[in-house]
């Protein structure tokens, strides 16, 4: 597999409120099956794009992240003084 070619896509995604809720106006089948919000997006014909960021830009969601985002807050300061 050609690895230059891949994207590494992380959240949080965004969407126009609109097109946000139009995708997610389907049965429960199809949302249980969906892999994200961005799949539901697509199939109900709406853009998706990819928008570069850093990787310091990291998703919050167990204990392990929360530390990871402080420590690189607590990098970010030292570094602004």
């Amino acid at each position: 597999l050609e690895r230059s070619a891949l994207w590494a896509v992380q959240t949080p995604q965004a969407f126009r409120g609109e097109a946000l809720r139009r995708a997610l106006d389907v049965g429960a089948d199809r949302l249980a099956a969906a892999t994200d919000d961005a799949a539901l997006v697509e199939a109900a014909g709406g853009r998706v794009r990819v928008v570069r960021a850093p990787a310091e830009n990291v998703k919050v969601t167990s204990r392990v992240d929360l530390a990871t985002a402080e420590a690189l807050l607590a990098a970010r300061g030292e570094a602004a003084c």
